[in-house]
Parts: structure tokens; C-alpha cells; sequence
């Protein structure tokens, strides 16, 4: 599924257990109704808060605004163009095993410890050693 921007927020937002009113209002909005449909027309689209508002928007939720933005994960498509930015500097190894079965194998560290952080938060998960929310937590704040 993917999300936009203004999913993002709603999701953080809810996930915080914050209204709409309250997210505007510790974010500087005008108070009452008129940040609450500010806020709104962030979620839903109609309006694309401006990099300060992003920043402020990310600080009140405890995300980083990367995760926020829409500008590196818009689509399948910007993924796509991203594997193969990362394939220039750090050459992805790709294996067909079946009609619908791929798998990419990295030669960069980082990707590397990225793997080994989201395959340890997943067991973690299953396992019961984290909650839901936990790994959720991490998935919105990973670096």
C-alpha cells in the first residue's frame, strides 16, 4: 500500500493518539477550526504543507520528516528509480527463482546493517519481544 504525504501524517498523527485541533495547534496553526481544516487539507491532500511546516509537523509527531515526505517513496515506480540509482554506486546482484520470485542481494554495509536491524525488529515482532506500536515506532524513526 502506498501512502502519500498526507496518509503519513494521518497515520503518525493517529498512531500519537492526537486530533486534528490538537496536531494544528501544537504546530503553530490558528487556533480551533481553522487549523484543524488545515491539518485536514494536509491529510487529505488538498494542501502540501511547505518544508518549515513539514519540519514542525514531523518535531510534534517524532518522526523524521523523511519519513513524512513523499518526495522518496511517491510510488513503485520512484522505488524502482531509486534500486537503480543505488545499483550505480553499489551494484545489486539480482536472482530470478521462480515466475514471481526475485531476490536482490546489496554489497553496501549500511544496507547490510539496515537488513539485520529489520530482520531482528520482525522476529522481535513475532516473537513477542516487542509490540505492534514498538515496531511501528521503528519503522517511522529508523536512520
Amino acid at each position: 500500500m502506498e501512502l502519500t504525504m498526507g496518509d503519513r501524517i494521518r497515520f503518525v498523527r493517529q498512531f500519537r493518539g492526537l486530533t486534528q485541533t490538537e496536531l494544528a495547534e501544537k504546530v503553530g496553526l490558528p487556533p480551533g477550526e481553522n487549523g484543524r481544516i488545515r491539518i485536514s487539507q494536509y491529510e487529505n491532500g488538498t494542501h502540501v504543507p511547505k518544508e518549515e511546516m513539514l519540519e514542525k509537523i514531523s518535531s510534534v509527531l517524532g518522526v523524521t520528516s523523511l519519513y513524512l515526505s513523499s518526495k522518496p517513496h511517491t510510488n513503485m515506480l520512484d522505488f524502482a528509480f531509486h534500486l537503480l540509482e543505488y545499483d550505480r554506486d553499489f551494484p545489486i546482484l539480482i536472482e530470478k527463482h521462480g515466475k514471481d520470485d526475485y531476490s536482490l542481494h546489496f554489497s553496501n554495509e549500511l544496507m547490510f546493517d539496515f537488513l539485520d536491524d529489520w530482520i531482528q525488529k520482525k522476529a522481535d515482532l513475532e516473537e513477542g519481544r516487542i509490540s505492534k506500536e514498538d515496531y511501528i515506532e521503528w519503522t517511522i524513526n529508523f536512520k
